[in-house]
């Protein structure tokens, strides 16, 4: 069975998996079709949701620190 690339998106969120788990190509219709997918299934997560998906939660975290320095502990 096939599923389109929408539904995949959908079900990858609703697996934990993170958005930057997307396979299709950077800049093609089937990776935008993808990420509509897994944000109109993020958008209908209840609030709150992050606790129960630390996946997401923690993926969220990279990408917010990715231009920061890392801190180094002595």
């Amino acid at each position: 069975m096939t599923t389109d690339a929408r539904e995949q998106g959908r079900l990858a969120f609703a697996n934990n998996h993170a958005m930057s788990s997307c396979q299709y190509p950077v800049g093609s219709d089937l990776r935008a079709e993808w990420m509509a997918g897994w944000q109109a299934a993020q958008n209908a997560a209840p609030k709150g949701l992050g606790a129960s998906h630390p996946g997401l939660m923690a993926d969220a975290h990279r990408a917010s620190s990715l231009d920061r320095p890392q801190a180094h502990e002595s």
